[in-house]
């Protein structure tokens, strides 16, 4: 209820404690006509208090929806660009010749710099771009590689499993450095970008920095 029609609530509400008093009479008509208007001034006052409610539960803005898929994207991507795993098993999600992986990455830097107005498409493009890069590199794999490229990273993969296995310090840092070598072979042949923190993970595993 508005303003406006708390207003005509409470003034229909003290009409009619008048014509109650007027009707009834005496001390008991007056009471009534008073416990009436009170009561309609009450509920005036109530609806008016209570109308911010309804507009704070409406939920989240639509920026700020944006906003919490636009962070699922990117806690998302992270989790492949800091596995060297997934390097070496996906190998086609860096493949920019692809337009599925072109327009991905074309997204995330359009949803990085849109300004407010444009954001939530930007970030609706982004989440389509995501799906559909995700979908051709895990139904990809390692096959749109040549057969050469495919075997390398395919033991690529075996060496980085067998460090997480391996029963000494030694032992892991030798396979660690056997599968930085065949990441790095992938990188000079164009296959991976050279910045990826997948890469730097891998050389510190390597030395023996992380666990």
């Amino acid at each position: 209820m508005n303003l406006r029609s708390a207003v005509v609530v409470t003034i229909v509400a003290q009409i009619l404690a008048v014509l109650l008093a007027w009707a009834v009479g005496g001390g008991v008509g007056l009471l009534i006509g008073v416990l009436v208007s009170l009561l309609g001034i009450s509920a005036a006052v109530l609806s008016i208090t209570r109308a911010p409610a309804a507009d704070e539960a409406t939920g989240p803005s639509e920026f700020e929806v944006a906003e919490a898929h636009h962070r699922e994207v990117l806690d998302e991507y992270a989790r492949w660009e800091l596995d060297p795993e997934m390097l070496l098993r996906y190998p086609g999600l860096w493949d920019r010749s692809r337009p599925e992986v072109h327009r991905f990455f074309d997204a995330l830097a359009a949803a990085g710099q849109a300004p407010p107005a444009d954001y939530p498409a930007a970030v609706e493009e982004l989440r389509m771009a995501w799906a559909g890069a995700q979908r051709y590199a895990r139904s990809t794999g390692t096959s749109a590689l040549d057969e050469s490229r495919r075997s390398e990273a395919e033991t690529g993969l075996k060496l980085y499993r067998h460090a997480q296995r391996a029963a000494t310090a030694e032992e892991r840092a030798t396979y660690y450095r056997r599968a930085l070598e065949t990441v790095r072979s992938l990188i000079d042949a164009g296959l991976l970008p050279r910045t990826l923190p997948a890469v730097e993970r891998l050389e510190s595993l390597q030395r023996g920095e992380l666990t």
